[in-house]
């Protein structure tokens, strides 16, 4: 009996123990709100946060806090912030990457059981975007931050649930309902899928089959895809998309919920993404129907009247998407009117209007060519903004300036040395492994001009790999499907030296550098191999003194 009462007594030390160690762990860690006090006023941003002095300060300025649950083999975040983002292609805003390791949570900071990482918010004019990965999750993408902003987000990958504390939690909370709300809206449309044969994807009996379950699925549920086979059709979807006004957009109801909470600064920026979200939608639907557009003028004159009511002539705020979309929508009201495409930005204000232009010029200027230089001095009045002057002056003075061939390594190891090709008019040819146009490219193209030009002395054909590292080049090398022994080959590391100079992340991508050095010519164009023999012969031999090489067609 005494045993027993003995017993008793030890299992309700323990089930004390037990719900103490239960309230600790269960209990709700110091509320953000409380922590941090009432709202104030932020001077530096002119926000309305959450400050205080409930407790000393170790949150420093300017700091983004993370949480993500384990992945098996991933240990660390990838982010890349941008001061300036026009877009994520790497020729126009580039960024800055940065890879963060991540350190085990503990229990009394409540994040056991996730990876945490501290980084710094890099300082910026006014504020930037960001993005961040975890292994093969993306967490966050073109999101605007203030350099000065205090924010912790739990990527809570297990329930898949994002959450957001600190004094500025409310700003990245907000951008998250307005994605949110616009994944569900891709989540819940119809697919459209447009081809003039679009009987060939139910050519085969699993596609067929596929196909016609679908039909059966009930529709207040299931999307159903639907094929569109001409740019009529096609209109009809753009006249649904476009009746309703962006203003209605349930995206627009979750902004006005902040209202209160933010400031209006803060508020019209994420406005601008909203913009620009729904524009590049309809855009994107009008594009199908250009045939139809472009013929009809009652048409064009609904797609622009729809356009306008985005108000983006008062527009104060720019945005990725505002930029995109409105740079697409140029192109077309220009190609349908036959007025220069600079007329149909030019009422914009800036920053939208110089930011398109930036997208226009940086993500074509390797397929301008001569034209390049007339087309930057007719926008650059347009331009207010250093960093876009900058661009435009490096664009400059790489067309038609002086080559310069740092950070190209040949198989040995050793590094291109400039007198290799003084003399020469060089045909430049870079690739990437595993790149499927960089292969037919030089099957269709490339060897034949190596061969043609083995052993001159007047015309060099040499191509540069730009893989991640040497190995890589060097095994595809060898399989002799990318390049030629004929040819000079090379690697340059990526996003440095010669890459870097000339913004070479299209590939494959050519140039041609001319017996004097300069830089003749840099696209991504496809070219056919006369028009590569007529412009590389007649820079090395204009008194036609090569003409008469072997030709092996």
């Amino acid at each position: 009996m005494k045993k027993n009462l003995f017993t008793c007594f030890l299992a309700l030390l323990c089930l004390a123990g037990s719900a103490a160690l239960s309230q600790v762990v269960q209990s709700p860690r110091a509320d953000l709100l409380h922590r941090f006090g009432g709202p104030t006023v932020s001077l530096h941003s002119g926000d309305t946060h959450r400050g205080g002095i409930a407790r000393p300060d170790t949150f420093p300025p300017g700091t983004l806090y993370i949480e993500v649950t384990h992945a098996e083999g991933v240990d660390s975040l990838s982010l890349r912030f941008w001061e300036h983002l026009v877009s994520e292609r790497m020729n126009v805003t580039p960024g800055q990457p940065l890879r963060r390791a991540t350190l085990e949570g503990n229990m009394f900071e409540g994040n056991r059981n996730f990876r945490v990482a501290e980084i710094p918010f890099p300082s910026a004019e006014s504020f930037g975007y960001f993005n961040v990965s975890y292994g093969r999750n993306r967490l966050i993408r073109q999101w605007i931050y203030f350099p000065q902003d205090r924010v912790r987000i739990r990527g809570d990958l297990s329930s898949g649930f994002l959450l957001f504390g600190g004094p500025d939690g409310d700003f990245y909370r907000l951008q998250h309902e307005v994605d949110r709300v616009f994944k569900e809206e891709e989540f819940n449309t119809d697919p459209i899928l447009f081809s003039p044969d679009a009987e060939f994807y139910r050519s085969d009996s699993v596609s067929e089959r596929l196909w016609n379950q679908s039909r059966i699925r009930p529709e207040d549920l299931f999307v159903q895809m639907r094929l569109i086979t001409d740019a009529e059709s096609a209109w009809g979807e753009v006249e649904s998309y476009i009746s309703s006004s962006w203003q209605d957009h349930p995206a627009m109801a979750i902004l006005d919920r902040y209202s209160g909470l933010l400031a209006s600064g803060r508020l019209d920026l994420v406005e601008a993404a909203i913009k620009g979200q729904v524009l590049a939608t309809g855009i994107k639907k009008a594009e199908l129907a250009w045939p139809a557009i472009r013929q009809d003028p009652s048409k064009l004159a609904g797609l622009r009247e729809w356009v306008e009511t985005f108000g983006l002539k008062g527009q104060e705020f720019s945005h990725p998407l505002l930029v995109q979309a409105y740079y697409q929508y140029a192109l077309m009201e220009s190609h349908a009117t036959q007025v220069p495409i600079e007329q149909v930005y030019a009422p914009l204000p800036n920053p939208l209007r110089e930011e398109v232009i930036a997208f226009y010029i940086l993500d074509n200027f390797n397929r301008m060519e001569d034209r390049l230089p007339s087309v930057i001095s007719q926008n650059l009045p347009l331009v207010e903004s250093d960093w876009i002057r900058q661009r435009f002056d490096g664009l400059l003075s790489n067309a038609g300036g002086q080559f310069s061939s740092d950070g190209i390594y040949l198989p040995d190891g050793s590094q291109l040395s400039p007198p290799m090709l003084e003399g020469k008019t060089v045909l430049i040819h870079f690739w990437i492994s595993g790149c499927r146009f960089c292969l037919e490219e030089h099957q269709r193209v490339m060897a034949q001009l190596s061969e043609r030009y083995r052993g001159s002395e007047d015309i060099l054909v040499l191509t540069v790999n730009a893989d991640a590292s040497p190995e890589s080049w060097k095994q595809s090398l060898a399989t002799g499907k990318y390049t030629s022994e004929s040819a000079l080959n090379a690697w340059g590391p990526r996003g440095t030296g010669i890459l870097e100079s000339y913004s070479i992340y299209s590939y494959p991508q050519k140039m041609i550098i001319s017996k004097d050095g300069t830089v003749r010519l840099q696209t991504i164009l496809r070219m056919e191999p006369e028009e590569l023999i007529r412009r590389l012969e007649q820079d090395a031999a204009p008194d036609a003194a090569l003409l008469n090489l072997p030709n092996p067609y």
